[in-house]
């Protein structure tokens, strides 16, 4: 299938789904001029809601990954998730390239895993993956309040749900703590040693991330890409050489062939590796569903145990009620009293 001149400049991202739904193979003959009208078109002639609900469909289509890369070799990437005008200025318009590297690594670690995820998980886990080089970029909405960039192309820019919007900066805002837990956790017998800061740790991130924890838990071996260093820091642009060269091997929605940024059979394996190690870890601390646990002591009885007054204290001891919790998941009740007692007398 042959993208040419002939096509009504709307159409762009809707031939964009349907070739990834085919499956057809695309080459890109557009002449130059031909883009800057389909990017103008994009920018002011093609509603936001449209882009948004095409963008969706590559989503959830059989090979999203394909489909965003062919996004970026149109050349309308960053038309398509349009960044803040400050944030655009600063990255160029070849930022794509990066943001595409990652999303193809967490397809690619999905297929290998083989793991069972939502059509919105999958699409919210790709989302924050496409996103994650874009991480610490932030615009201003008002004055001395900042949002990230992120929040800006998921809202504005695709027009999609606030659940994306939080979800995506919920993810990206944990996914370091998970990459602590993984360097404290990996190595023969590491889980069996590990203190028990860091079963809290742990803990508590899988309680910030709630259901979509898992998700944090893919994301993390992506932070040692190159391709996942924070764009918009030291200068850094998207006008980058990718990270990884082609080479032999096949790789998901790509019918075989290697593209540019495709993770090695290796390293694939690697991040699988690390994948694994930190779910075997919230399974082994028994966490893995700790995002469902209630406090075994709540505000009003601690307050009666402890005799303290509701204010800034109460709030300290219900949480390490939960951290004691977290430390000692198969703890009884009255050994969590007998700690915070104890804890409470030391500190009087």
């Amino acid at each position: 299938m042959i993208c040419n001149a002939g096509y009504e400049l709307a159409m762009y991202p809707r031939v964009v789904t349907q070739v990834q739904l085919q499956g057809f193979t695309v080459a890109v003959k557009i002449p130059s001029e031909h883009c800057a009208q389909v990017r103008a078109a994009l920018g002011s002639k093609v509603s936001r809601e449209r882009i948004g609900t095409e963008l969706e469909g590559m989503f959830n289509g059989p090979a999203p990954t394909a489909a965003v890369r062919l996004l970026q070799q149109l050349r309308l990437f960053d038309q398509v998730l349009k960044p803040p005008p400050d944030v655009q200025q600063l990255l160029g318009s070849e930022f794509g390239r990066p943001c595409v590297e990652i999303m193809a690594a967490a397809e690619a670690m999905l297929v290998q895993l083989k793991l069972e995820l939502s059509p919105e998980d999958r699409r919210l886990l790709l989302l924050a993956a496409l996103l994650l080089p874009l991480r610490s970029l932030s615009y201003s909405v008002k004055a001395n309040k900042q949002q990230p960039a992120t929040a800006y192309i998921i809202r504005e820019s695709l027009k999609w749900r606030v659940k994306e919007v939080d979800g995506v900066a919920l993810l990206h805002a944990q996914v370091t703590q998970l990459a602590e837990v993984k360097n404290a956790v990996k190595g023969p017998g590491a889980m069996d040693s590990s203190p028990a800061e860091t079963r809290v740790q742990l803990g508590r991130t899988i309680r910030q991330l709630t259901a979509h924890w898992k998700l944090g838990v893919l994301l993390v071996p992506l932070l040692q890409l190159p391709a996942a260093a924070p764009l918009g820091v030291d200068g850094a642009s998207g006008n980058q050489a990718p990270s990884m060269s082609p080479s032999a091997g096949g790789a998901p929605g790509t019918g075989g062939q290697r593209e540019e940024g495709d993770l090695e059979q290796e390293q694939l394996m690697q991040h699988v590796d690390s994948v694994q190690g930190l779910l075997s870890a919230a399974t082994g601390f028994g966490l893995a569903d700790c995002w469902q646990w209630k406090p075994l002591l709540d505000g009003k009885q601690l307050m009666e145990i402890l005799k303290l007054p509701k204010g800034p204290a109460l709030g300290h001891a219900t949480a390490a009620v939960m951290d004691w919790q977290l430390a000692h998941p198969q703890g009884s009740r009255e050994e969590c009293i007998e700690h915070m007692k104890a804890t409470h007398a030391a500190v009087q």
